[in-house]
């Protein structure tokens, strides 16, 4: 499903008005009419008050008030903002339903707003991008129509929320429905704009479908990941589904290794490598007889790989070349692994995916990387993604689609940025944020899980963006079918192994979209 930002809505509406000459007016009247049928469909209003400011967006209900009126519903309007510079099909719609004697109310209180069974907001749209000041008539309305506790109904992007970032401006309101238009709003789906509305409605009001082919950013839904995933083979063998060597492990890390390589498999990978330190070997051998697991020198603490020679000791024992190479699930933290890791990826011409300890191994290097010329994944939380950066988890939490798209930016990587919404981000292929998860899953060894199903994928020989996309979504997709059964917290990533099958198959064989017009937030 493509989402938007605000800059981008703004250059499709203008593409839809001069190159497919499409009368403003006419998108505005579709809009109306669409969200009226909407609104009618899930609340069956019986009296209506809709706020509306003097954009297009107060435009839009305007219209909507004309069909509640021509349906018999009652409504009234209170218009802020009363600027003259209105656009012409906000002046012609007002011109209507002041011709139909719709009521216009001169002021806002507390007691008039219980009138109501049904408030739209209709006062800013997508185009907010500057504070709402607490002294403003504006922002008292906001906070007088959220205390109220009335149902809301927002058009586009609820007022006040930021519809590219998500970030609340002063204050937003809190919609239980949102009717946007054309596409998905990058704010609505983003935390924590997702806060802001209790579902989602979209509707396309006459944009053609070419208008979307330069968008690369996507809400990963069942919708979207089945557009990428490929039929496997029937007559396939474990050569033809790819080879995925996992480097990491040490003395009080084990269980991690163990996870990434569990679920590599059960991703669908053909054939899985460990490379671990010799203190921990027979344990891998135990819990993965599956793998082959080469037996690496260990440090002189006896805890983690010597790097002296480590390539060399590494190329003589690989049986295979392999397909993809997951580096850092338990490696441990310590400085002289940076070389094991530069080193892997200059010698081995494969694709990559960098997490947990490699990434904390790496640090500020993260981005000089691109010397190397390897497709390459890296899977920060945002506590990794804060020190790979420079910034704090708070500054990366508030921003984190600018965050994983600016270093994306400068190291020429795939970014998977851990976390709710986990947001993958190319500078090739566009940012996409994942639907699937929940916080049941906030448990240790996710990560782990992840990298393993990233890696598979690589394996098997998807597009590199492709594996990044499936990995996550599968991942959370399988965290969702445990929340089905009534598994609401503490997941497990061995439960994830478990399950991963399953998601894979109702992802493949369900042809019955779970997600249409409607995308339900976890509130």
């Amino acid at each position: 499903m493509i989402i938007t930002d605000a800059k981008e809505s703004k250059n499709i509406d203008n593409l839809i008005s001069k190159k497919y000459r499409i009368p403003s007016n006419i998108r505005m009247e579709v809009a109306g009419l669409e969200a009226f049928r909407s609104i009618n469909s899930n609340f069956k209003p019986k009296k209506s008050l809709i706020i509306i400011g003097t954009g297009n967006n107060g435009g839009d209900g305007l219209v909507v008030a004309r069909y509640m009126i021509i349906n018999n519903i009652q409504c009234d309007i209170f218009m802020l903002q009363n600027s003259k510079k209105t656009s012409i099909d906000f002046k012609n719609n007002k011109k209507i339903v002041q011709k139909l004697n719709i009521n216009f109310l001169k002021s806002l209180n507390k007691s008039k707003i219980l009138e109501y069974d049904l408030i739209v907001d209709a006062i800013f749209g997508v185009g907010l991008n500057r504070d709402i000041q607490t002294n403003s008539p504006i922002y008292k309305i906001i906070k007088l129509i959220n205390e109220s506790k009335k149902t809301i109904c927002s058009l586009d992007c609820p007022s006040g929320l930021c519809s590219s970032s998500g970030k609340t401006l002063g204050i937003s309101v809190l919609a239980k429905l949102t009717i946007t238009f054309d596409s998905l709003k990058t704010g609505l789906i983003n935390d924590p704009g997702y806060k802001n509305s209790k579902n989602i409605h979209l509707i396309n009001i006459g944009a053609p479908y070419e208008v979307f082919k330069k968008v690369k950013n996507t809400y990963l839904d069942n919708d979207e990941v089945k557009k990428i995933i490929k039929p496997r083979s029937v007559s396939g063998n474990k050569g033809t589904f790819g080879h995925t060597l996992i480097i990491g492990g040490c003395k009080e890390m084990p269980g991690a290794i163990i996870i990434a390589a569990l679920s590599a498999y059960k991703a669908g990978c053909g054939l899985v490598t460990i490379c671990v330190p010799k203190v921990i070997s027979r344990i891998i051998k135990n819990k993965v007889p599956e793998a082959i697991v080469i037996e690496m020198d260990v440090s002189d603490d006896g805890c983690y790989f010597n790097h002296i020679n480590f390539i060399k000791s590494l190329k003589n024992k690989l049986r295979k070349k392999p397909s993809a190479i997951v580096i850092g699930p338990g490696m441990g933290n310590k400085t002289y692994l940076k070389e094991i890791i530069l080193k892997t990826i200059k010698e081995f011409n494969s694709k990559f995916i960098l997490d947990a300890d490699a990434l904390n191994c790496l640090n500020e290097s993260i981005k000089d990387l691109h010397q190397y010329k390897r497709d390459i994944i890296i899977t920060p939380h945002p506590g990794e993604m804060a020190s790979l950066t420079g910034k704090t988890i708070k500054e990366i939490q508030e921003n984190r689609i600018q965050s994983a798209e600016l270093l994306a930016k400068k190291s020429n990587m795939i970014i998977v940025l851990k976390g709710f919404r986990t947001v993958i981000s190319s500078i090739k292929d566009g940012t996409h944020i994942n639907s699937s998860g929940s916080s049941a899953m906030a448990t240790g060894g996710m990560g782990d899980s992840l990298s393993g199903i990233i890696g598979s994928f690589l394996a098997q020989g998807y597009k590199t963006i492709d594996a990044a996309k499936l990995g996550v979504f599968l991942h959370g997709k399988s965290g969702d079918v445990l929340l089905k059964k009534k598994h609401n917290r503490g997941i497990l990533a061995r439960d994830i192994i478990r399950v991963l099958p399953e998601a894979i198959h109702s992802l493949v064989e369900n042809s019955v979209l779970e997600v249409k017009n409607y995308i339900k937030n976890e509130n």
